[in-house]
């Protein structure tokens, strides 16, 4: 059963009750300071005349006041979706409750404030007296509701603010939505992609936080889709593949732009993701984490990040270690197929000898484990993954590289003997 808060519609609905809530509050406060101060410090009768200019000097400021916040908005949309996305419009409108709840309470006062202002009389009435409290009281109230506006619409242009509004529609059903939508308007309901514009607008801007709280609000949100949801196994493969390949892509951006600290976050991310996968999928844990270290290790050989690629081959191997311990065979294989692709991808790239080395003894120890537990597939692909390794390192005419085509042509001989 899906959990409440995978409801779209739900977080907006308690957006909107809760601002709503908290405006009528404000509502009976400010009309019962006013009242107060009326009361014990205004005269005990109204001079009609008098009240004419109140109220239309109320109906006047309300006008003014009400284009500035017009204004103001406007500013703040396009701050928004210049400095991050332009999908931010949309977002706005639907996530600033604060800004249609204004503009009803002005309209109403002024509304309200002209039909008094019309019906005043030249002497003044217990029942018209009442009325023009009443349009001073809904004057006081519409100038005090600026201040709490005012704050919420600072509050929203923070990169974290919007980031959390765009993370609601982060949900396994929109995501199954825009996974079956058409290739053409994919991209437009893609829940996460206008976080990613977000955060890779601030890696290139050199905007740390907000690209590693970016991240990690992804990378919680998409773990509460793993908990509260009880998905159909073939629903749960598709969620799974979807953010973790985004996940995937994000990381290979990062070594693409230099920024490792960014690539660890992604990888600390990933990890937690298939350690929650794995408590419903196992298997479907280990293929994602091995094809999303894959693209993300293949990249950092290719542009030698050496941390990177030293933390995603030792990754794999503690993957494949926990995955033979449980017989999953054809992932194991998976896993030594990653690590031998991150491999040739360091070898075409002449990476430092110890990395390859490195992870040929890795394949080394999962194809030596796999053959004494009998997992054909994982022993088939070692020595498979050894051969690709052979024929890549022959063309290297370097000593150290022709030392480890000796040992994994060695290593590989001793696992068909087994």
């Amino acid at each position: 059963m899906k959990s409440i808060r995978e409801s779209r519609s739900f977080d907006i609905a308690k957006l909107w009750v809760s601002r709503t809530a908290f405006y009528v509050l404000f509502l009976f406060l400010s009309f019962g300071l006013s009242h107060y101060i009326v009361l014990n410090y205004g005269p005990s009768t109204y001079n009609m005349a008098s009240a004419r200019y109140l109220i239309s000097a109320i109906i006047q400021s309300e006008a003014a006041i009400m284009a500035i916040i017009v204004t103001l908005s406007l500013v703040a949309v396009e701050l928004a979706s210049s400095s991050y996305s332009v999908r931010m419009i949309d977002l706005l409108k639907l996530y600033n409750p604060d800004f249609w709840i204004l503009m009803v309470v002005y309209i109403i006062s002024m509304v309200f404030s002209m039909f008094v202002l019309k019906s005043i009389p030249d002497e003044s009435t217990a029942n018209m007296e009442l009325m023009v409290s009443f349009a001073y009281h809904t004057g006081v109230y519409s100038f005090l509701i600026l201040f709490p506006y005012l704050f919420r619409t600072l509050k929203m242009l923070k990169p974290s603010t919007l980031l959390n509004m765009q993370a609601m529609k982060l949900t396994a059903h929109n995501i199954t939505k825009a996974i079956s939508s058409d290739a053409g308007i994919v991209q437009k309901k893609d829940p996460i992609q206008p976080i990613i514009d977000i955060v890779s607008g601030s890696l290139l801007n050199h905007d740390f936080e907000t690209t590693r709280n970016g991240i990690n609000i992804i990378g919680i949100r998409a773990r509460e889709i793993f908990i509260h949801n009880d998905l159909e196994e073939t629903e749960r493969k598709m969620v799974a593949n979807y953010i973790f390949s985004r996940l995937a892509r994000y990381g290979k951006f990062t070594l693409t732009n230099n920024d490792e600290d960014a690539t660890f976050i992604v990888l600390k991310n990933l990890e937690m993701l298939w350690d929650e996968l794995k408590k419903k999928d196992p298997s479907e844990s280990v293929l994602q984490a091995s094809s999303s270290l894959e693209q993300i290790g293949t990249v950092s050989a290719d542009l030698y990040h050496k941390n990177v690629l030293s933390t995603v081959t030792n990754q794999l191997y503690d993957i494949g270690q926990k995955a033979l311990d449980k017989n999953y065979d054809g992932e194991v294989s998976r896993i030594i197929d990653s690590l031998a692709s991150v491999c040739i991808s360091c070898i075409e790239k002449r990476t430092d000898p110890r990395l390859v080395d490195n992870i040929i003894h890795s394949i080394s120890i999962l194809g030596m484990k796999a053959s004494e537990t009998e997992q054909e597939s994982s022993v088939s692909q070692s020595i498979e993954s050894l051969d690709a390794l052979k024929l890549s390192l022959e063309l290297v005419d370097v000593p150290e590289y022709q030392r480890l085509y000796e040992k994994a042509d060695k290593i590989a001989g001793s696992i068909r003997q087994n």
